[in-house]
């Protein structure tokens, strides 16, 4: 399994300013090669920057549709004529049924995309309608399994029934917060809520010492600015700091 970061930022940059330096692109990754995971308002900038072709791009599988993971307009961009499946809540797929051939989810589906498979959790996190369904995802290729955790706080009891006692390789994980005590804690995390999250899973069986754990979607005016001081409290936290362009293999 490949992971490619295309976008690493949260909803608090201004994305007229993206490409210039500092200024992070809206949440989106590539998964081998042809499945996008979210598609926000950077995203066909961020593919162009990076050598993507949206030729490639069978499938998006979206965590819910606040519109800095979900553009309706950019998801158009990336489907050409095409029409790429589309995973997501029944109202983010009401958004891009016109352009994509939508499949609407709800907590504990799974789905299988070329030779990746899903199963839908519930986030912590929430959206303009109240009822509607947010998601992180675990993710199956390639004998390897990855929790892509983005916008969520402390993981739901459904979100941990569900994963039962799968063994997780790799973390993709929330990193709004660089530090404790935001009002925001209650739909986003921080360094110190996933500390606690991850000796839990370690406690579980569900992780060991060789997982990969990357620190994703962090708020520009909750990070410090500079990418030494960001990377100086990964290392405090024994975890990787997502970059921009990077692909990481699990």
């Amino acid at each position: 399994m490949d992971l490619m970061f295309l976008g690493c930022g949260a909803a608090d940059y201004d994305w007229s300013n993206y490409g210039q330096e500092g200024i992070l692109g809206s949440t989106v990754s590539l998964l081998n090669g042809h499945i996008l995971l979210d598609c926000g308002p950077t995203a066909a900038a961020s593919m162009e920057r990076f050598g993507v072709s949206a030729e490639n791009i069978t499938a998006i599988v979206n965590t819910h549709n606040h519109s800095d993971h979900l553009n309706p307009e950019q998801v158009k961009l990336v489907a050409g004529n095409r029409r790429p499946d589309f995973y997501g809540s029944p109202q983010a797929c009401e958004l891009v049924k016109d352009f994509c051939t939508v499949h609407p989810l709800t907590f504990g589906d799974e789905f299988v995309i070329g030779n990746s498979s899903f199963l839908a959790l519930p986030s912590n996190h929430m959206v303009e309608d109240i009822r509607e369904e947010t998601f992180n995802y675990l993710i199956t290729s390639g004998g390897k399994t990855l929790l892509y955790a983005l916008d969520t706080a402390w993981m739901l009891t459904k979100a941990r029934k569900l994963i039962g006692k799968t063994h997780i390789d790799a973390i993709v994980w929330d990193a709004t917060m660089s530090e404790p005590d935001d009002w925001r804690i209650f739909e986003h995390s921080d360094p110190v809520m996933f500390a606690n999250i991850r000796r839990v899973l370690k406690k579980t069986g569900n992780i060991d010492d060789q997982v990969k754990i990357y620190f994703d979607h962090r708020a520009l005016t909750l990070w410090p600015q500079d990418i030494e001081s960001q990377e100086a409290i990964a290392s405090r936290e024994n975890v990787n700091l997502a970059h921009e362009g990077e692909t990481v293999i699990i």
